[in-house]
């Protein structure tokens, strides 16, 4: 047989599957690096459709698992293959631990990692980082493999990222995240996920329950929680920040915490920002700067001073600014009962978040008790109040 038959027989030996008959052409000597159409190798063709026993042999007779043709490798070939994710699973497993590069990018600067995350292979995903995928890795433009999975609506890839470390709050180039990007999609319930919790299977963010965070929010801007979608976004979010994460993890604007931070920049002082005070600390984007003006102009702060209640003791108040006070006590008092109820409420129809993001439940119960009891507390102590102005009157 001719070199040229050799060859067209080995193109329908790998179409067909024929395992005895690509063993018996290479023994005849068929090169196993033979370029095919494209310049496609049998190696590259094999791992295309995730024959991994074929995938096997060539790699044995020493075809080359690094091998690419325009920088698209036969690790990307293998992560787009059209069959079930446990062939492509065996078919990628087996090209690394053959040395194949993870962390190779096509000429789209997209990764093995972000093919596979588009593909919706949650198990292909988890073996690309436990070989050392870089998972925050971005293309030509800024896409991640997590924006990639959101785009494409694979929760259970979204989810395997979050837990294996994924930054959800990178940027595109045109400044999108990874849930605005879920959203744009019409992936609503990713678009929740993304935006309602801080990557809750990551374990960084195991201990970071502070108990006292909303109320550090609800004490810096108390009518906060009457823009119906602010209330929601902390309270239905088990995350607990400080006053300025909360407030920015609301907007979706996490991704300028860390600016924020590092210009010791608080809530109070962000809150009173213009503009042109945003450029000069570095906040350029217009659509992140419009964010926070709408916030502040429909949130209308206006703080209950909590110093106010010793000179009311010293009788320095006027009745009529005592009264305003009690006013002032009165409506936090409602804004947080409504707050509660949105969130009870919300409870029975999305009990699949509780399940799947929010963790065990000791740490949410705790704080209920605690708020019980404080709430009891403050219960009697305006019952004394009540009962000391009766007896003025």
């Amino acid at each position: 047989m001719q070199l040229e038959d050799k060859d067209e027989a080995l193109k329908k030996a790998l179409t067909s599957g024929n395992v005895s008959m690509i063993e018996e052409l290479l023994n005849s000597g068929v090169n196993v690096e033979s370029s095919f159409q494209f310049g496609w190798t049998p190696l590259m063709y094999a791992a295309s459709v995730a024959n991994v026993e074929l995938v096997r042999i060539l790699l044995d007779r020493g075809a080359n698992a690094s091998f690419d043709k325009d920088q698209y490798t036969v690790l990307m070939a293998a992560c787009t293959a059209r069959a079930s994710e446990e062939q492509i699973l065996k078919t990628v497993e087996l090209l690394l631990s053959r040395n194949a590069n993870p962390n190779v990018a096509c000429r789209k600067q997209m990764t093995p990692l972000m093919y596979a995350s588009r593909e919706g292979h949650p198990q292909v995903v988890a073996v690309l980082v436990a070989y050392g995928s870089q998972i925050n890795a971005q293309d030509e433009n800024g896409y991640t493999a997590l924006t990639w999975a959101s785009r494409q609506g694979h929760k259970k890839v979204v989810l395997k990222l979050l837990e294996l470390g994924a930054d959800k709050i990178l940027q595109t180039k045109d400044g999108k995240t990874a849930g605005e990007i879920a959203k744009n999609s019409k992936h609503s319930e990713l678009f929740s996920l993304l935006s309602l919790t801080a990557n809750p299977l990551h374990g960084k963010f195991q201990n970071l329950l502070k108990e006292e965070a909303i109320h550090k929010l609800l004490k810096a801007v108390p009518d906060a929680i009457r823009d119906h979608r602010v209330s929601i976004y902390i309270y239905s979010s088990y995350a607990a920040f400080g006053d300025l994460e909360v407030f920015l993890h609301g907007l979706g604007l996490e991704h300028i915490t860390e600016l924020l931070k590092e210009k010791d920049i608080a809530l109070r002082q962000l809150l009173t920002m213009k503009k042109d005070d945003f450029t000069q600390i570095g906040i350029t984007n217009t659509r992140d700067q419009q964010k926070i003006l709408d916030a502040v102009k429909e949130l209308q702060v206006e703080d209950v001073k909590f110093e106010e209640l010793p000179e009311v003791m010293n009788l320095e108040f006027s009745g009529d600014e005592f009264l305003t006070f009690l006013l002032k006590l009165n409506r936090q008092c409602g804004h947080l009962t409504t707050a509660v109820q949105n969130i009870v409420s919300q409870l029975p129809t999305n009990s699949h978040k509780v399940v799947l993001e929010w963790g065990p439940p000791q740490s949410f119960t705790k704080v209920c008790e605690d708020l019980v009891c404080n709430v009891e507390d403050l219960s009697e102590e305006v019952s004394k109040l009540k009962d000391l102005m009766q007896k003025v009157n």
